[in-house]
């Protein structure tokens, strides 16, 4: 899947496009950050270690199809251009031996979200911004009847986010609630299309 595929969202002050290498500085200025990272699953990553992630999620990209998915999202200012976040979209994280993406974790019809902002632009909004506009996508470009999200449990900012747009909390966490090694439970919130919603 080129990112020529995919139209960026535009918002009233932002931009999502699909991310690129020449991402790579401005996406460590966050990710390695231990403020930024402290609820992610990964700790505060070298430079290195980034651009493998980022080439990581370049590749998940590539072998997406019109089924089975994994896009990585840049997350800009409009007025500016500057890169402020970052935020992926999946349904898969399985390549198969041909390195196409194929059925993976979530059902076909469900999708997840995870989305980190640059501390310097935190508690301003963006966050439900990005995240309420790549929930359109997912439910109107990518057909998805149900977005899950993931969230540690002291997060509380990501929390109140998520419940903004409406997810719920899973009633029972996983039986797996930490798998970063930060001792924290992980909540799991769903949202569903209002095209699948019950009645």
């Amino acid at each position: 899947m080129n990112p020529e595929d995919i139209v960026p969202l535009v918002t009233e002050r932002l931009m999502l496009r699909p991310a690129e290498m020449r991402d790579a500085a401005a996406i460590h200025g966050f990710r390695g950050d231990p403020a930024a990272t402290r609820y992610l699953s990964h700790g505060p990553l070298t430079a290195e270690a980034n651009r493998q992630r980022l080439e990581d999620v370049l590749a998940l990209r590539t072998a997406s199809t019109s089924k089975w998915f994994n896009v990585g999202w840049a997350i800009c200012l409009r007025t500016s251009g500057e890169v402020v976040g970052d935020a992926r979209t999946w349904n898969s994280t399985v390549l198969d031996a041909a390195g196409v993406l194929s059925a993976g974790k979530h059902p076909f019809q469900h999708a997840a979200l995870g989305y980190v902002l640059h501390p310097n632009h935190q508690h301003r909004g963006y966050g439900r911004e990005a995240a309420g506009a790549l929930v359109n996508w997912l439910f109107a470009e990518r057909g998805i009847s149900t977005v899950v999200a993931g969230v540690y449990e002291p997060n509380t900012p990501s929390i109140r986010l998520l419940r903004s747009l409406g997810f719920q909390q899973h009633p029972v966490p996983p039986a797996e609630q930490d798998t970063a090694g930060k001792g924290y439970p992980m909540l799991t919130f769903h949202l569903d299309s209002p095209r699948h919603s019950p009645a």
